[in-house]
């Protein structure tokens, strides 16, 4: 065991990779692949990627690579915390509508169409994450915040608001998240509704890097491998551009 930067990694037990949700569904299949090439174990993690960076930027993260938001990737690398000369631009997720199998798609496409959407949902389901108090905003600005109010539910997290839908939803739920977090719930009860128009879209790019302190051999194999073909097609599958 070493300590590096208040971190005990253990060496040469295979990879730990932690990855805020929205990436998650790509990273997972394509570390299963990676391990059966390299024969290098990847276990892959998840937290919510304000609490990765907080750990991160501490010192504290227990992984080798992590995968966040852009943003939070290079001001971990400012602090001294990751290696630059790993950082690897993975893709963005979109946002869009979540709506129960088998239900008509609405037509989400322009302003107007998401207008008449909303008023026509029997419920209106978003997250409270910083992407629900988004739409919060585009609701009051569409004005209709009055008539949204009784039939709005937020949830702690995108895999709560898709087990309502699945669970609970009918043909005119309509909720709102990462694409990548609605994909992950086809054939399980949720399809994919379409992204929200471009005027009120949000396009959040991530990016994969190495910690200090990491397997760096492993590491930076596995960060090569991610750029291939094989792997960002396991990324795009999962909804990730």
């Amino acid at each position: 065991m070493t300590t590096v930067a208040g971190r005990v990694m253990a060496q040469s037990t295979g990879l730990k990779v932690l990855a805020a949700g929205s990436a998650l569904h790509g990273l997972r299949p394509a570390a299963a692949l990676f391990t059966r090439e390299s024969g290098v174990a990847v276990a892959v993690a998840t937290d919510h990627g304000h609490n990765i960076r907080k750990h991160a930027l501490a010192g504290g993260a227990q992984a080798d690579v992590i995968v966040v938001p852009t943003e939070w990737a290079d001001e971990i690398v400012k602090a001294g915390r990751a290696d630059k000369s790993t950082l690897l631009a993975i893709g963005a997720v979109r946002m869009g509508a979540a709506i129960k199998a088998g239900a008509p798609r609405p037509d989400i496409a322009s302003m107007d169409g998401l207008r008449r959407a909303f008023v026509a949902a029997d419920s209106v389901l978003l997250t409270l994450a910083p992407t629900g108090n988004h739409l919060m905003q585009v609701i009051d600005r569409l004005g209709i915040a009055a008539t949204i109010a009784p039939k709005l539910k937020r949830f702690d997290t995108a895999t709560l608001l898709n087990k309502h839908i699945a669970d609970n939803g009918t043909d005119r739920t309509l909720g709102f998240g990462p694409a990548t977090e609605i994909i992950a719930w086809r054939g399980k009860g949720v399809d994919w509704g379409g992204p929200v128009p471009d005027e009120i879209q949000i396009v959040l790019p991530y990016s994969a890097v190495m910690l200090g302190g990491a397997q760096a051999d492993a590491s930076r194999k596995f960060l090569a491998f991610l750029a291939t073909a094989p792997a960002r097609k396991h990324m795009t599958d999962s909804g990730v551009e």
